[in-house]
């Protein structure tokens, strides 16, 4: 009976996190209370892998935490800081801007508007691969693509609302929620970038583009016929002026994983963090070269460190709550419960996978953070993808995909927010030019799961 406490648990976290309580503390305390319950019931074999009884049932609540983050910090938060220092370094030097500058300019040649949108998210999707923050992204986007998109005649609505969606798939190595993907599936992340992400996102991205060409066209004519107009408004950045050649600065990651992977080279070996430190120095080297400031290029290192630990504050510390969390799920029985139901049920590949993924866009929409709900989900992946005789990556890749996209259609999301804000549009009006692209990617994902992979 106690077991079913774990519903009204897992409901009082989404109300809290909706409330604007931090999420971490949200989730280690919803953790440690199903701990506590599940010992309660009988379960005192509560300690992640690695991890040993001390002794005392209530020291070794905090013991989980411990050896949680130790494992944590020392495999997959490694790979999440480094790339999180890569992204920041890359916005000081100018290679960000530059990569958005010359991969946007071809838009400026197309006359029609709703096709230029079209267009621009695509872009704007592409280089989410190697500008991982959607919010992050969006900002740039939002200086360099933006004022392009409504000087071909875009409506600045329907521009934002484009912008908002550029990093909706969470796509390439350089994603902390396709790391996590990829470490829950037992796979590399170069693997389950090129093997599953781009099979099933191609597929959604040419949904969401023609969605988008339907859609910002049909709400401009409704605008137009409510007599309601939106003004161009986004303040002129100063940035810092560097040679064209520094956009491919932010691609070197990913070349250098795919060139050592199973895809290319096979005699060498190269891991995510490994491929950030030899692009970092890379980026220092260009950026003496351009400056000739020995001085000004040492002491941007520390930017790269600065990035590490706002990544580590942020993400690398959700998903160590997020893990507390399912630990706390499988301690009262949850887990069981789920996977058992499932099997008496006789629920297959796709009726699970649609069990988790209303979970994660039911808590992304409401809470605006895709992190927060795949995090604490997507330890589920190999129980079920196991009790429904199907990979892993399977099962992770549409839980992954949907929390992305669902954060693109919440109306508390950052990336809406900030985009609304340049539109001079509230939130909730941008999110219902989004929510049907969005939908619509969605239900590609799941079809194209499971029909491609």
């Amino acid at each position: 009976m106690i077991t079913y406490l774990a519903i009204p648990i897992i409901f009082g976290v989404g109300y809290f996190i909706i409330k604007k309580y931090n999420t971490q503390a949200v989730l280690l305390i919803a953790g440690l209370l199903m701990i506590a319950l599940g010992v309660l019931n009988g379960h005192e074999d509560f300690m992640p892998k690695g991890g040993k009884p001390t002794g005392a049932a209530f020291v070794d609540f905090f013991e989980v935490i411990k050896v949680i983050a130790s494992s944590t910090l020392a495999k997959l938060g490694l790979i999440i800081m480094a790339v999180g220092g890569f992204s920041k370094y890359m916005s000081h030097i100018g290679a960000a801007n530059a990569m958005v500058q010359m991969a946007t300019k071809p838009l400026s040649y197309i006359k029609n508007p709703y096709l230029v949108l079209a267009m621009a998210y695509i872009t704007g999707q592409l280089i989410n691969i190697f500008i991982p923050s959607a919010t992050g992204l969006a900002l740039l986007l939002l200086v360099a693509m933006y004022p392009v998109l409504v000087g071909v005649g875009c409506n600045p609505a329907a521009a934002a609302a484009v912008v908002a969606t550029t990093g909706c798939l969470d796509l390439g190595p350089a994603s902390s929620a396709a790391n996590k993907a990829a470490e829950v599936s037992g796979i590399d992340v170069a693997t389950y970038f090129v093997s599953y992400q781009m099979v099933v996102s191609v597929a959604a991205m040419i949904v969401i583009a023609v969605l988008h060409f339907v859609c910002q066209r049909y709400f401009d004519i409704k605008d137009e016929e409510k007599g309601v107009k939106h003004e161009f408004n986004v303040e002129e950045k100063e940035q810092r002026q560097v040679p064209k050649w520094f956009a491919i600065l932010p691609v070197l990651p990913l070349v250098l994983l795919l060139t050592f992977s199973k895809f290319a080279i096979t005699s060498i070996r190269m891991d995510v963090v490994t491929a950030m430190f030899i692009s970092l120095f890379v980026a220092m080297v260009c950026d003496f070269i351009v400056t000739r400031d020995g001085k000004s290029v040492a002491a941007s290192l520390k930017v790269y460190l600065d990035g590490m630990g706002a990544v580590f504050a942020s993400v690398v510390s959700l998903i160590i709550a997020a893990q507390v969390f399912v630990t706390g799920l499988g301690s009262i029985g949850f887990i069981g419960l789920l996977l058992n139901s499932a099997s008496s049920f006789g629920f297959g590949y796709l009726a699970m996978v649609l069990v988790l993924v209303g979970i994660i866009t039911l808590v992304t929409l409401l809470s605006g953070s895709g992190n927060a709900s795949f995090f604490s989900f997507s330890n589920l992946a190999p129980d079920v993808a196991a009790q429904v005789g199907a990979p892993i990556a399977a099962v992770a890749l549409p839980m992954q995909l949907a929390s992305g996209l669902m954060r693109s259609a919440s109306p508390v999301a950052g990336v809406i927010i900030a985009c609304s804000a340049v539109a001079n549009v509230s939130p909730i009006d941008l999110a219902k030019r989004t929510v049907i692209p969005m939908a619509g990617g969605l239900a590609t994902v799941l079809a194209a799961s499971q029909l491609l992979i």
